[in-house]
């Protein structure tokens, strides 16, 4: 029996239904990935999976016995007390053993044992070595400072919750999701605001995780590491095959065995199938449609029919009108057939960017000859031809946004206290996308485009259902799009990216990465994306940290 269930799971927040009858499971040892573009219901079926949210229809199943990780751990944002104070609250089942244990020991101790006491305390025994109860404290300050918290261990725990971050307050959450040690292990995003060290942390705490793990990411290096199961939600093209083979409705997830990898290679051969079918499909409804006409047209008889008269005109009326009928009954039916295992028009969930072309040409389209701004970049100097494409890796801090910053504006930054020396010259049109999301005064985005929607500028990029709203009023996912889509349309031959991967769902991402990799123009980007970094064919350049 699977360690939990999900059965014809359907919930909405509107009138149109975000889950529709969502059916998967997991079992003890898997690890499984829940993946589909934004908006699609990942982090809504978690907190269903978890207990957090009820279903409007359909079921949850848990096997007796298995606690979920995040009906243990209290939200972090609306925690008043320290740190101390909220790890105690996610932790205090286990230290209400620990102080059960030692109540028992002192019954027993004092001579009050009894076959009950004794039975209690056999089975608290094993439940506390089974937690490793007795080093929590030690856990607590490694789990925090393996997840990149060093300050908040030890001393540091009497910080207030409200003075952290919200990327610290997130990993403090994580880590008492995992001193918590649920049976089930129930995770949305977790490398969100994890540097690589912290990332690799997580990795063998889950990899080493006892029970069964279900959660959702983007982080494709994260997934290929820890998946052992992908769960699709975008099963359009899975669902065109099995209609396609003559089967029924899938049970709103996908079932993919194996890691990012194995589901790539799957997701796209589904995807040329499903093109493949498509096609023969519409040729097939074609002849049948044409040969149906063909069909009427024989009821007219033909020049035979026309000259005819009397007897024989009758005759060949007949016959013409009996053939008509047979060819088109035989034809209605071989379209009523099809019909049945019609697959729809693939849908593009991707981008389709029309970069500029942009013709070869000697020369530097970028050249830093010791670019240094005081505490925040290093002594930097490098030259990029033109048509070249340049990663810039480094750890937070490092300067890589400042770098970008200073190419895509022609200047180094203009606070106050940045004191810069050095040079950076860039001999061509720059288009950026920044880390953040838009703001008004972005260039590309004027006040009618901020407050009307990016129109036609977003054909291929965004959908058009959403060209007319207000750039706010969009998701993370698509504010990103909406910058994407503005930086296109400047048509400059070098194009700088900061954090390209960063608010896509995995659908887009990977089809703006295979847009880029083939464009002939000067291209410069900044990333953490280990997935991206391991498949980068382009110049590489490495910024040591201040």
């Amino acid at each position: 029996m699977p360690t939990f269930e999900l059965r014809d799971v359907t919930f909405s927040y509107s009138e149109s239904p975000l889950l529709d009858g969502i059916s998967l499971t997991v079992g003890s040892g898997e690890r499984a990935c829940l993946v589909g573009p934004n908006g699609s219901g990942k982090t809504t079926l978690l907190r269903i999976a978890a207990g957090g949210l009820s279903p409007a229809h359909g079921e949850v199943r848990i096997r007796e016995g298995v606690s979920l990780s995040s009906a243990l751990v209290p939200d972090p944002s609306k925690a008043s007390g320290t740190v101390k104070d909220y790890l105690d609250e996610a932790l205090k089942d286990v230290r209400n053993l620990l102080k059960r244990f030692d109540e028992l020991a002192a019954l027993i101790g004092q001579g009050s044992a009894s076959r009950e006491l004794n039975d209690e305390y056999d089975e608290l025994l094993s439940r506390l070595i089974t937690l490793d109860a007795w080093s929590l404290d030690t856990q607590v300050n490694e789990t925090l400072a393996g997840l990149g918290l060093e300050n908040l261990s030890a001393m540091g725990t009497s910080r207030l919750m409200r003075e952290l971050s919200p990327g610290q307050q997130r990993r403090v959450e994580l880590a008492a999701l995992i001193l918590s040690k649920p049976t089930a292990l129930i995770l949305d995003e977790p490398t969100n605001h994890l540097d690589e060290e912290a990332t690799a942390y997580l990795v063998d705490k889950v990899m080493n995780w006892p029970g069964p793990v279900l959660f959702a990411s983007h982080d494709r290096a994260f997934i290929e590491a820890v998946a052992t199961v992908i769960y699709d939600l975008d099963t359009g093209v899975w669902q065109a095959l099995v209609t396609a083979a003559g089967g029924g409705k899938l049970p709103g997830a996908y079932r993919c065995r194996g890691n990012y990898s194995n589901y790539l290679v799957e997701k796209r051969r589904a995807n040329a199938e499903h093109q493949k079918i498509h096609a023969a499909q519409q040729g097939e409804k074609k002849e049948i449609r044409m040969h149906r006409r063909l069909s009427e047209d024989i009821a007219l008889g033909g020049v035979r029919l026309a000259t005819a008269e009397g007897k024989a005109r009758k005759f060949f009326s007949d016959r013409a009108a009996a053939t008509s009928v047979r060819r088109t009954r035989g034809d209605d039916q071989r379209l009523e057939d099809l019909a049945r295992i019609e697959v729809r028009k693939p849908r593009n969930y991707s981008l389709s960017i029309a970069l500029p072309d942009v013709k070869a040409r000697p020369g530097l389209a970028v050249s830093a000859r010791n670019a240094t701004v005081r505490g925040r970049l290093r002594p930097t100097t490098f030259d990029l031809s033109y048509g070249e494409h340049l990663l810039i890796t480094g750890a937070n801090g490092a300067g890589k946004t400042t770098l970008l910053n200073w190419i895509a504006f022609g200047a180094p930054p203009s606070e106050i206290d940045a004191i810069s020396s050095g040079t950076i010259s860039v001999s061509a049109k720059v288009a950026h996308v920044p880390q953040r999301l838009p703001k008004a005064s972005d260039p590309g985005f004027n006040m009618k485009i901020w407050e009307g929607g990016i129109g036609e500028l977003g054909s291929g990029i965004l959908h058009p259902s959403m060209w007319h709203t207000a750039v706010p009023d969009l998701s993370d996912g698509n504010q990103r799009r909406a910058q994407i889509a503005t930086a296109v349309s400047e048509k400059a031959e070098i194009l700088v990216i900061d954090e390209p991967t960063n608010y896509l769902d995995l659908a887009t991402i990977e089809a703006l990465e295979d847009a880029l990799e083939s464009w002939g123009g000067t291209l410069i980007v900044a990333s953490h994306d280990r997935w991206l970094i391991d498949h980068w064919e382009g110049r590489r350049l490495n910024l040591e940290p201040i």
